[in-house]
């Protein structure tokens, strides 16, 4: 209204104006003006176009407003519009990333394949968010429209609902409030929507299951979405899986020694290792372990491995600041049914990282329906994972805390209970003939197990479990588990007053001694089973005995005492009409004559012993495994060889030798392997093909190093060293003198230290 007013005043204005500057122009152009119009004279010529265009503005400022007033009104301009924000949301990387080139080739190569959603699975603890956070920054420049993330909560054991992660996922998107709210379907369709067509990366980390991270999926095939998940997904199929497990060796010693800081792991390398190890290669508990690590003085490597080494402690001592391994597994065991739970804390009884159906049923007291049942979802949570037939494996620290979680929660009797059950499982494995049960990890969990056994008052089964597993130990590479559980069975004698039991554990310790080239102390351990047996062991099990006190006393060079014993042993299976026995004790005597350089008697008594031993090829098995799971018919081959070498019968001798050494090699016997190669490279030095020699004492030498037996160890390097003199290489040769006399040390042979050491320089 004002601004009407205004132009129509200064439309008047300029026509009322108008006039007398006209006539003051026209007196100034015709006469003389009158006294009124004297002053405007001067200004006429050059107001007056002035005013004539400002009449003229106004007149068409008053016709426009006028004709804007009849017109309809329209709609009001719009704004314009801005482009959808390309939000940034990734976490920074970890520090010291270190390793897993294999899954991120895996992953790149997933991607360049065209995969729009992949899924880092693993274990607690295993660096998936670590690798994920990594790879998404690798990938970003890739995915111009937007770099999203969302902590999911599945490990926290608090997952977040989708519609609240799908609101967050909207808003960073730009899409305004009223779009951010509504149920999950219809959030889930706006998303959608909205990456339709765009080039979006989406990280979901931490992801519970896959009815969770479906519903964040978004939908543009140009999308990328990493996911990240202790659940192994099986329900996600659109998600492509990578796996990952510990790390190896090397990258976790790399990342112990990155996150700890210079010079710590390099001061002592071995412990390092042995901290690693205890870690079970979790990237979770390395960087804890190393920022203990960091806590302590520089070079104290070894007493963070010290730490580290006792198990019940373990769990506590791998937790720095903010990374804590115990609750990243106890998240993980409250996520679970309570019948896996039961089911995981009962494996907390068996000491080895891998147990049968079998065992874990027995530890449950469940049939093995359902125990497979409970392996199978306790395999999807990622706290255990198949391996070999009906087997499963758990990770040492889940082993841990399934330990921790029974003392915790199972009363002492369910207790004892399920340790006895366990014991009586495993020595009914270890009689059955047909048993493929036993290995490496019984051969570690039989010691714990003997020894949680006696600690109980279970003391039967202890030592019930003990006779049974000894013949599956006794060819075994090393004997300190052996060694562990007659030691065990000797407390349990002791507890018991039972001599018989005092016997047997003599017995299996001389044994073990014998096998680990400890022979003083292998003779006194056997001389106390004889006299111990004489009055309390039978005909046959103290024939036994005499036979391995004979082999103890041939080994450590006391001949005669050996060869008593020996004869005495042979005349009582004779006697008692015990041919296995008999073949068994000819076999011995064949081996000492071979010490005593008396080939033709050894080739008498081992020749007697070849069809005694095909009499009794019915039971091979039962006689196999009373000769510590070597071979019998191998050895027998094996020493016949020699003697036939020995004799200058070098075509019997190759026949028997091959054949024992496929005998040996069929069987895994390493160690049996280990010494035919020796004679074969004896064999080739009586022919002069010393090059030849060589070669088959260093796969000797090779042989014993895997079986862990040190007096085959020092024979195969003294006769590398002997072949090489021979060859004109003294150097080579006082290389594998040293070695050889370094493992007489370690045995405490120092009389042949001694004797190896002379060689040097010569």
């Amino acid at each position: 209204m004002l601004r009407t007013r205004a132009t129509a005043g200064l439309v008047a204005a300029s026509a009322l104006l108008s006039v007398p500057l006209a006539a003051a122009l026209h007196a100034s152009t015709c006469g003389t003006p009158t006294p009124l119009l004297a002053p405007l004279v001067p200004l006429a010529p050059f107001v007056w176009p002035l005013v004539a265009a400002a009449a003229a503005g106004a007149a068409y400022t008053a016709v426009r407003r006028a004709r804007t007033r009849r017109r309809p009104a329209g709609p009001p301009p719009r704004a314009a519009t801005s482009a959808p924000p390309d939000p940034a949301e990734l976490p920074s990387p970890v520090d010291h990333f270190t390793g897993r080139a294999t899954e991120t080739g895996a992953v790149l190569g997933l991607v360049r394949a065209g995969h729009r959603a992949i899924a880092l699975t693993g274990p607690p603890g295993t660096g998936k968010s670590a690798l994920a956070v990594r790879l998404a920054h690798e990938l970003g420049p890739l995915f111009p429209d937007g770099r999203l993330y969302a902590e999911l909560g599945g490990g926290r054991g608090e997952p977040s609902a989708p519609a609240a992660v799908l609101a967050g996922l909207l808003a960073a998107l730009g899409a305004p409030a009223e779009e951010q709210s509504g149920t999950s379907d219809a959030l889930s369709a706006r998303f959608r929507g909205r990456t339709a067509g765009r080039r979006i990366l989406l990280l979901l980390d931490d992801a519970a299951d896959a009815c969770q991270a479906r519903a964040l999926l978004p939908a543009g095939e140009h999308c990328l979405t990493l996911l990240t998940s202790r659940d192994a997904l099986r329900n996600l199929p659109e998600a492509a899986p990578v796996p990952l497990t510990p790390l190896t060796e090397p990258d976790a010693l790399a990342l112990l020694a990155a996150v700890a800081g210079p010079g710590r792991p390099a001061a002592g390398p071995d412990h390092a290792r042995t901290a690693v190890h205890a870690c079970g290669r979790l990237p979770l508990a390395v960087r804890a372990a190393a920022g203990v690590s960091r806590s302590m003085p520089t070079g104290q490597m070894p007493a963070l491995a010290g730490r580290l080494a006792a198990e019940r402690d373990r769990l506590h001592q791998l937790r720095m600041d903010d990374l804590a391994v115990r609750a990243a597994f106890e998240t993980a065991y409250a996520a679970l049914g309570a019948p896996d739970r039961a089911l995981l804390r009962a494996l907390g009884a068996c000491p080895a990282g891998r147990v049968t159906v079998r065992i874990a049923a027995a530890a449950a007291d469940l049939d093995p329906a359902a125990t497979r049942g409970g392996f199978r979802r306790l395999t999807d949570a990622q706290l255990a994972r198949p391996e070999g037939p009906g087997g499963y494996r758990l990770h040492d620290l889940v082993r841990r805390l399934a330990a921790e979680r029974l003392d915790h929660e199972t009363a002492p009797a369910e207790r004892r209970a399920s340790l006895e059950r366990i014991v009586t499982a495993c020595t009914e494995d270890a009689t059955d003939p047909g048993s493929r049960a036993w290995g490496a990890t019984e051969q570690y969990a039989v010691p714990h197990l003997v020894r949680a056994a006696v600690r109980e008052g279970l003391l039967n089964h202890a030592h019930a479990l003990a006779l049974a597993a000894d013949p599956w130990l006794e060819g075994r590479p090393g004997q300190s588990a052996r060694v562990a559980m007659w030691a065990a069975v000797l407390d349990a004698a002791r507890r018991s007053g039972e001599q018989g039991w005092t016997a047997h554990a003599m017995r299996g310790l001389g044994a073990a001694y014998a096998h680990e080239g400890r022979l003083d102390r292998a003779v006194d351990h056997l001389r106390m089973a004889v006299a111990l047996g004489r009055h309390l062991a039978g005909r046959t099990e103290q024939t036994a005995t005499r036979r391995l006190l004979g082999a103890a006393l041939r080994g450590a060079g006391r001949y005669e005492e050996a060869l008593r014993e020996l004869r005495t042993a042979w005349e009582d299976c004779r006697e008692a009409g015990d041919t296995a026995g008999e073949a068994e004790v000819l076999r011995a005597l064949g081996a000492l004559h071979l010490d005593r350089r008396r080939p033709d008697e050894a080739i008498d008594c081992l020749e007697r012993a070849l069809p005694l031993l095909a009499r009794h090829a019915g039971d091979a098995a039962a006689l196999a495994r009373h000769a510590g799971d070597a071979a019998v018919l191998a050895d027998t081959r094996r020493r016949l060889g020699t003697a036939y070498a020995q004799t200058g019968g070098f075509v019997p001798a190759e026949r028997h030798l091959h054949g024992a050494l496929a005998l040996y090699r069929r069987g895994g016997l390493t160690a049996g392997e280990g010494w035919t190669l020796t004679e074969l490279g004896h064999l080739e030095e009586r022919r002069g093909a010393y090059g030849a020699g060589v070669e088959l004492h260093r796969a000797a030498l090779a042989a014993f190093e895997r079986a862990g037996l040190g007096a085959g160890i020092a024979a195969s390097a003294e006769a590398v060293g002997d072949n090489l003199l021979v060859q004109g290489d003294p150097l080579g040769a006082d290389e594998e003198y040293r070695r050889a006399a370094d493992a007489h040390r370690r045995l405490g042979d120092h009389a042949r230290e001694a004797e190896v050491r002379r060689k040097l320089g010569a």
